[in-house]
Formats: C-alpha cells, sequence, structure tokens
C-alpha cells in the first residue's frame, strides 16, 4: 500500500493548540488587567477627580504592555517548536506521514492565533468599557485601532524573529538569546564602530551618526515610542515586510535543517564561523571601547582589543563545542586577531584621508556652527516640543561670506593639527567641543565634531565671534520677532537667594528687549565667552503663560544695567553687597572642582587653609563682578548670604579673574 503524506493533520493541530494554549490564556489575561481594568480603576467612581489623560493606550499599565511584547511571542515560539530541540521528538514528529511544510505552517497558524486573539478581544472589551469612563474624550475608536495593530505587528515580528532565529541552534534557550542579541546586534554593532572609529579619526561626529542612525536600528527602542506618540517615526510597513523575511527565513531553514541538528549549539555548519567571529568581533569592539575610555591610551585599547577579543572567542568556542576542552582551536583566535589589527591599521593611517578632508570654500553653500552636533539630530516631533509647549529651534547655518570663511579657517587649522581624544590639552576647563557641519552645493553634507584647546584657537574663535550673523546666533534673541504677545516679564536674581520683579507695562517690555539687544552686539569676544555668572534670568512670557524667550543679564551689559537703575529694578532684581553677611576666599587645594557637596566641604578647608575674610561693600562688590562658576578655578569663594549664613554658596576666580587686594592678602 502507497504511503499518504498529509499536507495537514487535525490531530497535530490539536495538540500544538494543547500544549501552548495555557500561553494564550495568559497572555488574554495580562491584557485584560493592563488595560479594561486599568481604565475602569483610573477613570471611574469619584466623578470630580480628574486624573491625567493618556496620550496612547500604551501608557496603561506604566509601559508593562512594552514587556508583554518582547516576551510572550519568544515563549510561544520556543515552546511550539520545542519538538525539534530534543532527540527523541524531533525524531517522532519527523517520521509522521506529514511534509515539514505542512509541520511548519501548522505551528504558525497556531502561533499567529495565540497573538492575535486576545488582542482583538481586548480591544473589542477596551471599546465597550469606554461609555463607563468618566473622561469621555479618553481614547477613540481610531486609537484602539492603532493600539491593536502596533501590538499585533509587535508581536508577529518577535514571535517570527524568534522562528527563524530558532532555527539555526538546536537549543531552547539559545533560541531565545538568539532573539533578543540579533535584534540589539544591527544598532548595538554600529555603536560599538562607530564608538572605536573616534579614538581612530580626529574629528569623527560620534553623537551625530548615534542619534542620527544607530539608534533607530534597535526595535525594542521603537517600541518605546509608542508610550508617547500615537505613530512611529518608521513606517509600520517595515516591520510587515521584516515579517516576511523572518517567515521566509525559518521556512526555508526548517526544510533543510537536520534531524541531528537537536542538542546542537548551532545547527547549520556555515553557519559556525559566523557565530564564532561574530562574536569575537564583538567582544574586542567592546574590550578597546572600555579601555580606552577608562585609561585614554592607545597602549590599553590595543590591550582591550586584545583580552576582548579572546573572551569572545573563548566564549564562542565553548559555547559551540559545549566542553571547555578548546585549547587546539587557538590558530583561530591568533589569524582573526591579526586580521583585526590589519583593518585597525589601515584605518589608523588614515587612507580614505578623513581627518583632513576640508571642503573648498566655493564647494561651500552653508556652514553650522555649535558647540555640539544635537541640534542636527533634534526630532522636531518630540513630547518636548508637541506635548510641554518647548519652542523648537532648527539648527542654524551660517551663509555670509565673513562667518563662513572665518569657521572654514577654524576648520583648516583643526584638520592640520589632530590631537589624541585622551590628550590633556582638550581636557579641563580649557577644553572645548567644536561641531561643524557644511551644506555643499551639491547636495551632500559634511559633518565634523572635534575637541579642542580652547585658548590655543582663541584668535581663529574670535574672529569668528566678531561676524554679525555669529553673535545673532549666539544669542537668539537678537533673531526674536514680533513681541506683542508678550503681556509679562519676569527678572529673576542670580544666586542662593531669590529676588524677584515683574515688568508688565507693554512699552517698558518693548524698551527692555531692545536694551537688550543693544547690550548683546556691543558685547566683545572676551565677554561672550566669560565664565562669570549672570546677575539674573529674564523671562519673556505670553498670555497664555508661555515661556517665549529666556535670556540673561549678563554682567557686562551696562545698557540694562542702566535701564533698570533708570526703573528702579536694578536693586531688587540682583545680588547686592548689602544681602551678604561675608565673603570668604581661600587658594583652592589640589584645584579642587565644585560638586554637589562643595558647601559642606568648605567649612572643614577654612580650617585648614589660610582664608581671607571680606566684609568690606565696595570689596564685596568687585567680587560679585568678578566670581564665575568655572569648575577647577585657582581659588575657591564661598559667599554667607544674611538670610543663611550657615550655608555657603561656593563659586570660583581663576588666576585671571581675581581681584588685585585677595592674591595679595593670601600670598603674604
Amino acid at each position: 500500500m502507497p504511503s499518504k503524506i498529509s499536507s495537514f493533520n487535525r490531530g497535530l493541530f490539536t495538540q500544538s493548540f494543547r500544549s501552548v494554549g495555557w500561553i494564550g490564556l495568559v497572555y488574554s489575561f495580562l491584557l485584560l488587567f493592563a488595560l479594561p481594568l486599568q481604565l475602569l480603576m483610573k477613570y471611574t467612581g469619584n466623578p470630580e477627580f480628574k486624573p491625567e489623560k493618556i496620550k496612547t493606550l500604551f501608557e496603561l499599565f506604566d509601559g508593562l504592555q512594552l514587556v508583554f511584547m518582547f516576551t510572550v511571542p519568544v515563549l510561544l515560539a520556543v515552546f511550539l517548536f520545542r519538538y525539534i530541540q530534543t532527540k527523541a521528538a524531533a525524531d517522532y514528529f519527523h517520521s509522521l506521514p506529514v511534509r515539514r511544510e505542512a509541520l511548519y505552517h501548522q505551528n504558525i497558524i497556531v502561533g499567529i492565533a495565540i497573538l492575535v486573539v486576545p488582542v482583538v478581544i481586548t480591544a473589542g472589551i477596551i471599546g465597550l468599557v469606554k461609555g463607563m469612563l468618566n473622561v469621555t474624550d479618553l481614547y477613540t475608536a481610531k486609537d484602539i485601532m492603532v493600539w491593536a495593530g502596533y501590538t499585533i505587528i509587535f508581536n508577529l515580528v518577535v514571535f517570527f524573529g524568534t522562528v527563524a532565529f530558532g532555527m539555526f541552534t538546536g537549543i531552547s534557550i539559545l533560541q531565545a538569546i538568539f532573539l533578543y542579541v540579533l535584534f540589539l546586534l544591527p544598532g548595538g554593532f554600529v555603536m560599538l564602530l562607530l564608538s572605536n572609529l573616534k579614538f581612530y579619526w580626529y574629528g569623527f561626529p560620534i553623537d551625530y551618526y548615534l542619534n542620527k542612525s544607530a539608534e533607530k536600528l534597535i526595535p525594542f527602542l521603537h517600541a518605546t515610542e509608542l508610550m508617547t506618540k500615537k505613530n512611529l517615526t518608521i513606517s509600520p510597513w517595515i516591520y510587515v515586510i521584516l515579517i516576511i523575511i523572518f517567515y521566509a527565513i525559518g521556512y526555508i531553514a526548517y526544510k533543510k535543517r537536520h534531524i541531528e541538528a537537536a542538542t546542537q549549539s548551532i545547527s547549520f555548519k556555515w553557519v559556525k564561523p559566523i557565530f564564532v567571529y561574530g562574536v569575537t568581533t564583538c567582544a574586542l569592539l567592546v574590550g578597546g571601547v572600555y579601555f580606552g575610555s577608562m585609561q585614554g591610551t592607545f597602549g590599553w585599547m590595543v590591550f582591550g582589543y586584545v583580552l576582548g577579543a579572546l573572551i569572545g572567542y573563548i566564549v564562542a568556542q565553548v559555547i559551540l563545542h559545549k566542553t571547555w576542552r578548546i585549547a587546539k582551536y587557538w590558530k583561530g583566535y591568533v589569524i582573526s586577531l591579526a586580521i583585526f589589527f590589519a583593518i585597525g591599521a589601515f584605518v589608523h593611517i588614515d587612507a580614505f584621508g578623513y581627518e583632513s578632508k576640508v571642503p573648498a570654500l566655493n564647494e561651500v553653500e552653508s556652514v553650522y556652527f555649535e558647540e555640539g552636533t544635537y541640534l542636527l539630530t533634534e526630532d522636531p516631533t518630540s513630547e518636548q516640543y508637541t506635548e510641554y509647549g518647548n519652542e523648537y529651534v532648527p539648527p542654524y547655518y551660517y551663509t555670509s561670506q565673513e562667518a563662513v570663511e572665518a569657521i572654514h579657517r577654524l576648520h583648516e587649522q583643526l584638520a592640520k593639527n589632530p590631537v589624541s581624544m585622551t590628550s590633556k590639552d582638550i581636557q579641563g576647563d580649557d577644553g572645548r567641543t567644536a561641531a561643524i557641519a557644511y551644506k555643499l552645493k551639491n547636495g551632500k553634507t559634511l559633518v565634523r565634531e572635534y575637541e579642542l584647546n580652547f585658548k590655543a584657537y582663541h584668535p581663529l574663535y574670535k574672529k569668528i565671534a566678531e561676524t554679525k550673523e555669529f553673535k545673532e546666533n549666539f544669542n537668539p534673541f537678537l533673531r526674536s520677532g514680533d513681541m506683542s504677545d508678550v503681556t509679562n516679564v519676569q527678572i529673576t536674581s542670580d544666586g542662593q537667594i531669590s529676588k524677584q520683579a515683574s515688568i508688565r507695562n507693554p512699552e517698558d517690555i518693548k524698551a527692555l528687549a531692545e536694551i537688550l539687544k543693544t547690550s548683546m552686539k556691543n558685547e566683545t569676544f572676551e565677554e561672550m565667552y566669560s565664565e562669570r555668572g549672570p546677575w539674573a534670568y529674564i523671562d519673556f512670557n505670553t498670555g497664555q503663560g508661555k515661556n517665549k524667550q529666556h535670556v540673561t543679564w549678563e554682567k557686562s551689559y551696562d545698557e540694562v544695567s542702566d535701564w533698570l537703575k533708570k526703573k528702579g529694578l536694578y536693586n531688587k532684581v540682583r545680588v547686592l553687597p548689602e544681602d551678604i553677611e561675608k565673603i570668604v576666599v581661600l587658594k583652592n587645594p589640589h584645584q579642587h572642582e565644585i560638586d554637589f557637596y562643595a558647601d559642606e566641604e568648605f567649612p572643614s578647608l577654612v580650617e585648614s587653609e589660610k582664608t581671607i575674610e571680606v566684609k568690606n561693600n565696595d570689596q564685596k562688590e568687585e567680587i560679585l563682578e568678578t566670581v564665575s562658576w568655572a569648575s577647577n578655578g585657582a581659588y575657591l569663594v564661598g559667599i554667607y548670604y544674611k538670610e543663611d549664613p550657615s550655608t555657603p554658596e561656593i563659586q570660583e576666580f581663576t588666576e585671571e579673574t581675581v581681584p588685585d587686594f585677595i592674591k595679595e592678602k593670601l600670598l603674604k
């Protein structure tokens, strides 16, 4: 009698449902508890109680729904295909008169049903309970559909991913681990690669690339967007395509997988070297970044590469062979290390000319110049702008010839004089970041970010700072337009005590705005980059309570000081000598850095170090005008206010800013 090979087996289908049906029940209860029950608990009862509204349904249950997305489908896939990971079960199931593709598809259908049905039921119940809530516009039918759609999509991506990756191992625990590792791998590997490149190429803008691309490659981070946004920044169709790809990989691998692969760490022979050297590469990059960042020398970074690669290679071989007896495979480690160092040497000599590349002036359309690249990657649709009312400020690109030429000259000098990321010249108070991004006439963009010694480049910075366009960008207030919607100006003193005053007269508000602009335009380079703290902070607020502009009243703004004196507000909004009991100054031992506990440590330093106590009002004023927030100043300054004389406010003097009378008395 000829044997019959079936494309469907009802008994196996039923058995699959019985073996994993409990996962569907648990998932259903979790969803019902996380959504409908939470809605009833939070939004029913006392109608006068008005809890905060939710932005999306994913926000309920503190985002634990996202945890369900990345755990339930994994467990389901592992249990559904558990039979291919044990020898006895694999022999039994594959000896049945059922085609392999039929077995695969039956389990896939069971998995889809268990993941989709609880979501659909929960969505229906969410719709039903809406009428019972005391907040009528909490969510809409569209919100429910969006929640259900994204939940199903992410569930299926994780499920099909676990199934696909599970075909390449014969151990269930590795199936789950592979899923999480491979979901993190694209973004994680890019992050490691970029983090290593910053040690090789001076000017490499690591933060720019991390914020622009690396994080977008990690599905876990995409899912977290659902808690604050109604839609993802990445198209859901990308995930639909991923589902199809994972399905195809799983299907093809299942058909070609040998039954004997059960209990083996890696199921396919050709995957084994990829696994070993992939783990070795990632561990090598981690070791290089860790020791390079912690120790700050090239030698330690090389040590990190050697140690990281060794650990990664050993771990991979132990997992692959399931034994510690792997010494005979030492040649693979040596060869891989040689290849890694050859690649590293090629990158280090800058064969691509990355460090020296500066576009010609006639190729430049405009140029961005700031202390970081964060504005280049800032998302205007993020929560801080859409929910909290903060005004999005797009990155500013200089277009005037004098500004572009001045920035270009600075870039040329930086490219000619590369320094190590760990050089002491770019650390401490003199260290500064310069981010430069060109928009070229051919439509391309060139971005660089440099750590540099600010003092060494003062002349070039001064040329940039003296341009009209730079001052307008340095002080965005100079570009502010109509201020007619401003109804209130709040001025708050800088310091441990709070002194405030409000201006409501429209004419005074307009006059103050113009005076501020005049002071900003008159600032010198030295004043713009002074570390002196401001006298006060000035907020221009609209009638709706929104802060339109926030500026500082710098100690160099003489025009503002004169105007406030004229209006009788000067003494009301800045710290005066009369507000201070005394000021104690001492030489900063070992260049102590100001930190959170400085006010607690200062009294003990007063006991052990030579000090000068200042009570004369004229001398207090001189100190207030020159004291700064420098983090490692040569002199520590303790300001004791009359309001609270027990707790000093700690500021500092540099050698350049300390008043002569203090230096003379302390050096006697």
